[in-house]
């Protein structure tokens, strides 16, 4: 292998042990025998990668750990917002599906369009970014009130219950019963609601770092179809949304 594949081999190991911050770190011997190289070239790469701040070796233990460089570089990456680092996944998911992406998040009772991605198939029905939508009749809206809890969905539309179109929940208990099978499934599908003709599916992320919950969302013309939405299409968007969480430290809700 060359340095390079040795150094990425090196830091890899470093998911494969579980070290994380706290844990003593890799040792000379660890990296020896994952890398089954001579002890002088693994002496010579681990020397290299420290002097270029990849590593770092604890003065009294001789541990390796992650260096400065590689924190200051993921540091920056994993706190971008997931509204931008969701992006380019979600214009290549629509450019593929033929659908329009949209990524959204929750404002009190609101869901806000905050991107929208077009597909190959042109279609005027389109919800632009900054629109504002109640939350309950939209798939999006949905998946994102089903990570509160009941109650706490109770408490924030007790007092201000608006009516909504003919095909989303007409009741609070409506609504409940849907966020309770939303959570099931970890997903969500909406029909004819804001859009005549319309349907969606959206998935949730939510990203640890700093708390930032966004939904992904795919939307299409309506189906005749006994399942109401394409299945292919939702394999397609949890997929892409596991990719984002990967990439970025968030996790698929």
């Amino acid at each position: 292998m060359s340095t390079l594949e040795n150094a990425a081999a090196v830091l890899k190991l470093f998911q494969q042990k579980g070290v994380t911050l706290g844990h003593p770190g890799l040792t000379f011997t660890d990296v020896v025998e994952a890398l089954r190289l001579p002890k002088s070239t693994v002496s010579r790469l681990l020397a290299t990668m420290e002097s270029q701040g990849m590593l770092e070796r604890d003065a009294d233990s001789r541990c390796f750990h992650i260096g400065r460089v590689l924190l200051a570089v993921s540091g920056h990456y994993l706190s971008a917002p997931l509204v931008d680092s969701a992006s380019p996944d979600m214009a290549r998911l629509a450019d593929k599906t033929g659908c329009i992406g949209y990524i959204s998040r929750l404002d009190g009772n609101d869901l806000v369009v905050m991107r929208m991605f077009h597909g190959r198939h042109f279609t005027q029905l389109i919800t632009p970014p900054g629109s504002r939508l109640p939350a309950a009749a939209t798939s999006t809206g949905r998946v994102l009130l089903a990570q509160f809890s009941e109650e706490e969905v109770r408490q924030r539309f007790e007092n201000s219950w608006q009516p909504l179109p003919p095909n989303s929940p007409q009741t609070l208990d409506a609504l409940c019963a849907q966020l309770a099978e939303i959570r099931q499934l970890r997903w969500s599908l909406a029909r004819n609601e804001t859009l005549p003709g319309i349907s969606s599916l959206s998935v949730a992320l939510h990203n640890k770092y700093h708390g930032d919950t966004v939904a992904l969302c795919l939307s299409f013309l309506s189906t005749a179809n006994a399942l109401d939405y394409p299945p292919a299409l939702l394999d397609q968007l949890r997929h892409t949304a596991s990719d984002v969480a990967a990439k970025y430290g968030a996790a698929l809700l």
